[in-house]
């Protein structure tokens, strides 16, 4: 008798999980296994081309191309904005915690029209001058600066959040023009700046670069560092960096920030703690598995990120700087139509984004207990 009732609600729960479960298995866990099979094939989009059974040769011609060790560090390269833009995370978060000790509303009212019209006099003298793209830099840091402090910090979170709402293409199609050489606003901001106080300032080529920070390494030849300089991989930090500090990042700062006891901060008031000692000694600390899951999820996506940007920005030159892994496998797969070779690359990603993240856990998890 009990068996019948079972029965029942197994099937019941089967037609619910059903459509699920069928969207998984084709276009999820079918995918993967038809890409492992196909990364010991000749797989190919191309007519000419049959389908053969090669073995580990795909595997072979992986570890032999420099290009691919080549894109490998253009990847890695690109996750030197991770620690930047966690640390930016972690301060923005600290601060949007405090609150602003004013005077009731008419002093919050007055610190906004004075921070507004401050404001308009820098930016008009600069424009008056003839450094528009300046002023246009200023004015918009102002009108964010008075807003937030007259809505508090629930307008300042507005305002750094607001990057992820917007299309990752739109964003990369604005950047790509903040990045012009010849009259992006970064660029024509630098030469004003260095113009007003009698600099002689080079602005970089940013996307059209093959320069990096790393240029004075004794790298291989194939590695195309360009010299020492900032090229277009520093540009596509620098917007990662600006994207990922006002968040999600931050967002899972000010949460577990929220979750700390105040009794902690109390205690520490009594014991006449200094704010570094409370951000050092507390704040720090209970956040430890907040910032261990922001790493471990920071460097999962940054292993197989990359891609947008290259395809977008700069078709992953120039000289290839730009090219990421992931960027890689679609080239291999779809531009030149060799699928198997794309599918091998895809999976050795996957067996080094796993190796990265079991270490993380292994060792992450030790230092986060003690």
């Amino acid at each position: 008798m009990s068996a019948s009732p079972l029965r029942r609600n197994a099937l019941i729960a089967l037609l619910f999980l059903g459509p699920n479960l069928l969207g998984f298995l084709v276009f999820t866990l079918g995918p993967i296994v038809i890409s492992l099979i196909g990364s010991f094939t000749t797989w190919s989009l191309r007519p000419s081309v049959p389908l053969k059974f090669i073995g580990l040769q795909n595997y072979v011609d992986l570890f032999q191309d420099p290009n691919f060790y080549f894109y490998f560090y253009n990847t890695l390269y690109l996750l030197i904005g991770m620690p930047i833009s966690i640390a930016g995370s972690l301060a923005l978060a600290v601060l949007l915690n405090q609150k602003l000790k004013l005077r009731g509303p008419q002093g919050t009212l007055r610190l906004s029209l004075v921070a507004a019209a401050l404001t308009l006099c820098i930016a008009g003298f600069l424009f008056f001058i003839g450094s528009h793209s300046a002023a246009f830099l200023i004015f918009a840091l102002g009108l964010i600066s008075s807003t937030g402090i007259y809505f508090g910090s629930i307008g300042y979170r507005t305002f750094y959040y607001l990057p992820c709402f917007t299309a990752g293409a739109g964003t990369i199609l604005l950047w790509m023009q903040l990045y012009n050489p010849n009259f992006g606003l970064i660029n024509q901001t630098l030469v004003a700046f260095g113009d007003l106080f009698g600099w002689q300032i080079d602005p970089p080529g940013w996307l059209t670069s093959t320069k990096s920070l790393l240029g004075f390494l004794p790298l291989p030849e194939h590695f195309n560092n360009g010299g020492f300089g900032l090229g277009a991989r520093e540009a596509m930090i620098m917007m990662g960096v600006w994207a990922a500090v006002g968040g999600n990042n931050m967002i899972l700062y000010l949460a577990g920030i929220s979750n700390i006891s105040p009794e902690l901060y109390e205690a520490s008031d009594i014991d006449g703690a200094s704010g570094w000692q409370r951000f050092r000694f507390i704040t720090f600390p209970q956040l430890a598995p907040t910032t261990f899951f922001i790493v471990v999820m920071g460097l999962i996506g940054g292993l197989q990120g990359g891609f947008e940007q290259a395809r977008l920005m700069t078709e992953g030159g120039p000289a290839g700087t730009t090219t990421t892994l992931s960027y890689y496998i679609y080239t291999q797969g779809f531009e030149r139509l060799d699928l198997g070779y794309g599918a091998a690359v895809s999976w050795v990603l996957f067996i080094i984004i796993m190796g990265i993240t079991l270490i993380n856990w292994r060792y992450g998890n030790s230092a986060e207990a003690e």
